[in-house]
């Protein structure tokens, strides 16, 4: 049964040649995966793959973000913001992402990285888009800001690791919650918890790849090939079928991007 990546980076050299990549993705039953941006640097090769991959009738289907990370928040300008508006004018991505706020990040950076994550929630707000949200250790913080803006336009809280409480702030504010290689680790238990209580309609598979290596393969580069292992242990936590695990994790991926 097909699946869907919510979340990676397959523009990072560690992946290339992305475009084998995309035709190993498609005969192992890949449908698509969503390809965000993180700074403005990557903003015209994101573009690119996915442009590509459409015109290529042996690849797995690319959808794509346009966004700047709060990881790069010293390399973004006012300028780059401007930039970003106009891309997304021109490129008409399915999301603005990834943005963010990060709080493991040193606490001086912090007041950038609210502008920022501001100014692209006002962006998608403008666009009518949906958005891919990167958030550790202020949770609370953003569900508050997200029902301050009253923003309506939904999308996706990547690498979701919080707790019930604060899953269904998420969900009640009409966003679905990624789920990646974190939970594969025994250590992982409140997560674990957490998976085993959202409702079908809640969450959506993901690797963050490169990044974010699952239990089962923790010292290899992590690559969208890993969601059927990750689906596999989200059906065992779930108590259910893996295929209905694909199922819904596609029609909420779908959903959320208003696709």
């Amino acid at each position: 049964m097909a699946w869907i990546d919510s979340h990676c980076h397959i523009d990072f050299p560690e992946l290339s040649p992305v475009e084998t990549l995309l035709q190993d993705l498609k005969q192992a039953h890949c449908d698509a995966v969503l390809l965000p941006s993180v700074a403005n640097s990557n903003l015209n090769r994101v573009v690119d793959i996915a442009r590509k991959a459409q015109a290529d009738g042996n690849s797995a289907k690319v959808y794509f973000a346009l966004g700047l990370h709060p990881y790069f928040h010293e390399q973004h300008s006012d300028q780059h913001l401007e930039r970003l508006t106009s891309a997304i004018d021109e490129h008409k991505p399915q999301a603005v992402g990834e943005v963010g706020i990060d709080y493991l990040l040193p606490e001086e950076t912090r007041e950038r990285q609210w502008q920022l994550l501001n100014a692209q929630l006002d962006i998608a707000i403008d666009k009518g888009l949906p958005v891919v949200i990167h958030c550790r250790k202020a949770h609370d913080l953003l569900s508050k800001l997200l029902k301050q803006k009253h923003f309506t336009n939904g999308g996706i809280i990547h690498a979701f690791s919080g707790s019930v409480v604060q899953a269904q702030r998420y969900l009640d504010l009409g966003f679905v919650l990624g789920l990646g290689g974190a939970l594969t680790y025994p250590r992982a238990k409140a997560m674990q918890k957490m998976v085993r209580s959202l409702p079908d309609h809640a969450y959506v598979l993901e690797t963050d790849s490169p990044d974010m290596p699952p239990a089962f393969a923790p010292s290899q580069i992590n690559t969208p090939l890993n969601v059927p292992k990750i689906a596999e242990h989200i059906a065992d936590l779930r108590l259910q079928p893996v295929q209905r695990v694909y199922a819904d994790s596609s029609a909420n991926f779908y959903r959320a991007l208003k696709l």
